[in-house]
């Protein structure tokens, strides 16, 4: 795969600078905050640039990370505001039947009777479960609970999610 089609999962966010040795305070965007230390290689921007971790850890709920060449708190000063990921092939494996948000955006929903919905265009998070948004074919909006009794197969290879509908819950 090359560069231009190369993915990228964000997992935190540059606040600020950390004390006077180029380490920076990074916002944990990530369900994995112990995986985000093992990484060699972080990337930041678009387009991806690498950065090799000299050293990483956690503090009170945040990553402190230094960067290899980045040893002042001006160094690294421009970095505030930028987004770190880490290639999506590098993300951690999940269970059967997890998926990441990037592998549920842009998938193509269809009833069990193979009535086509639409694309799922985002996730919302309310807390008890996400919530897909689908964008019909004529521009209208869907909301699918993202639970087993409407999600009903996820296929992957065929870029499809098969959904039960509940009475009343479209029209």
């Amino acid at each position: 795969m090359s560069d231009a089609q190369e993915q990228y999962l964000v997992v935190g966010e540059i606040l600020k600078p950390w004390g006077f040795r180029g380490d920076l305070k990074i916002k944990i965007l990530s369900d994995y905050p112990n995986r985000l230390l093992k990484h060699k290689t972080l990337y930041l921007g678009v387009p991806a640039r690498a950065y090799q971790v000299e050293r990483a850890r956690l503090h009170s709920g945040y990553a402190l990370l230094k960067f290899v060449g980045y040893d002042t708190d001006a160094a690294v000063a421009k970095l505030r505001g930028e987004l770190v990921q880490i290639r999506a092939q590098d993300a951690a494996k999940l269970k059967k039947g997890q998926y990441y948000h990037h592998q549920i955006i842009g998938l193509t929903v269809v009833t069990a009777d193979a009535q086509t919905l639409g694309v799922i265009e985002q996730i919302l998070e309310t807390g008890a479960n996400d919530v897909y948004l689908i964008r019909t074919p004529e521009g209208k909006e869907i909301l699918i609970p993202a639970i087993k009794s409407v999600i009903k197969k996820i296929d992957l290879a065929a870029h499809s999610m098969t959904v039960e509908l509940l009475p009343g819950l479209i029209d």
